[in-house]
């Protein structure tokens, strides 16, 4: 058997958790530059909302207070991941993060009468710890878990557990071919030229055809519908990247430095929160501008520049002053700016990068012990409080100093000492 925990309507389950105010109204997440939807409550479901729909198409609604609009959160849904996936590694031997809402479960050993309870314990957990409804389902194989999770969901079931194949075959005749995982809209519209329209179709085709029309990627499927477990995802639970890189497009063109230096400050804080994360050191870093495609008056501009740390590096006050240095290689006033972003690479893991032969060994050690001591207090504060409340001072931009009031909430800004 093989478990499945997904969270409800993530995002927007993390504005409720926050604010139950939010509990039950019609709401939406926008994604980045407010242009589409990316997460959508049941009420906002039932008056209509498509995932992916425009933010323009419902404007009358956001407009009217029909629906509440916010723009995402996602320090505090990255924040909330960790917290969840967490919670589901307490009841399981492990488990398998496939996606920021979604972690499959490892329950090889237990009996199947015990899930039943383990998943509400789950449920319990996420539900009084986070307040984040999850849904919890058990199957033969994961992708009978991603049915049974969608028809828990449907269904209002917050536990789902169906020990046998047989158990979905008549599930699987009331389910669009599009639903089956790893299937996509292209496949979908190919299985309907040969008649396959739903999961159902799909798993009554015999495996020869299957393999021909498929391939091996449609075979893993079909023997997972059929009860075989075949799909290995162990490549997921390796956390450790060997790139990280965070980026973002501006509400509008801009060519303020500041701006630009405070933005960058705060890519450099969150990539360097992640690499400490998965216990690793960055030997370079990336920085980059670019211009706005659709406003090519001085055409289209975009500079980057690449700086190697010796040794390699996790301390978010190296890395952002390094960072900043670039950006005032690269930034040109002349041009306004659409986006920027950081790239940290050549990552290994803490500790075992050879040092270079010409360092004093002393002195970096001791430099390296105070760097890390510093940066788990800041990570420990800044994941206990919730939200990053400690930061760089260059962070900050010129609208957190206006009229003598500081914009972020009760946070904390300390200097970057020099040598």
């Amino acid at each position: 058997m093989t478990g499945l925990v997904d969270c409800n309507n993530f995002f927007v389950s993390c504005e409720r958790s926050v604010n139950p105010s939010l509990d039950g109204v019609p709401m939406v997440v926008l994604s980045n530059n407010d242009g589409c939807v990316v997460a959508r409550s049941n009420e906002s479901k039932r008056m209509g909302v498509k995932m992916g729909q425009p933010a323009f198409e419902i404007r009358e609604l956001i407009d009217t207070g029909k629906i509440l609009a916010f723009s995402g959160n996602h320090l505090l849904y990255k924040d909330k991941s960790i917290r969840v996936h967490n919670i589901f590694k307490r009841f399981v031997p492990s488990t398998i993060d496939y996606s920021v809402d979604e972690s499959f479960l490892d329950v090889n050993g237990i009996p199947v009468d015990m899930l039943k309870e383990i998943g509400e314990a789950i449920y319990a957990a996420c539900r009084d710890e986070e307040r984040i409804p999850v849904t919890v389902s058990f199957a033969p194989t994961k992708t009978l878990a991603k049915i049974a999770t969608e028809l828990g969901k449907k269904k209002g079931e917050c536990v789902t557990v169906l020990p046998s194949a047989e158990d979905f075959f008549e599930i699987m005749d009331k389910i669009p071919i599009w639903d089956l995982w790893g299937m996509g809209r292209k496949l979908s519209k190919r299985m309907y030229g040969l008649g396959v329209t739903t999961i159902g179709d799909f798993r009554r085709k015999p495996l020869v055809w299957v393999r021909k029309q498929l391939g091996v990627t449609g075979e893993r499927s079909w023997l997972e519908l059929n009860g075989t477990s075949c799909i290995e995802l162990e490549h997921l639970s390796h956390k450790f990247q060997d790139s990280i890189s965070e980026t973002r497009t501006f509400p509008e063109d801009i060519n303020d430095f500041d701006y630009l230096r405070s933005r960058v400050a705060v890519y450099c804080a969150h990539v360097c929160r992640r690499l400490r994360n998965m216990g690793g050191e960055c030997g370079e870093l990336t920085v980059f501008l670019r211009t706005n495609r659709f406003h090519l008056e001085r055409g289209y501009h975009s500079p980057e520049i690449t700086i190697t740390f010796n040794p390699a590096v996790d301390d978010t006050s190296v890395v952002t002053s390094s960072a900043i240095e670039a950006l005032k290689i690269i930034y040109n006033p002349d041009f306004k700016y659409k986006r920027a972003g950081v790239i940290l690479s050549k990552i290994a893991r803490k500790g075992v990068a050879t040092p270079s032969l010409f360092d004093n060994a002393r002195a970096e050690s001791i430099r390296s012990v105070k760097s890390g001591n510093l940066m788990k207090v800041i990570d420990r504060l800044n994941c206990d409080i919730g939200r990053q409340n400690l930061k760089l001072a260059s962070e900050l931009d010129k609208s957190d100093f206006g009229h003598g009031n500081h914009n972020c909430g009760y946070s904390v800004s300390f200097g970057v000492p020099k040598e």
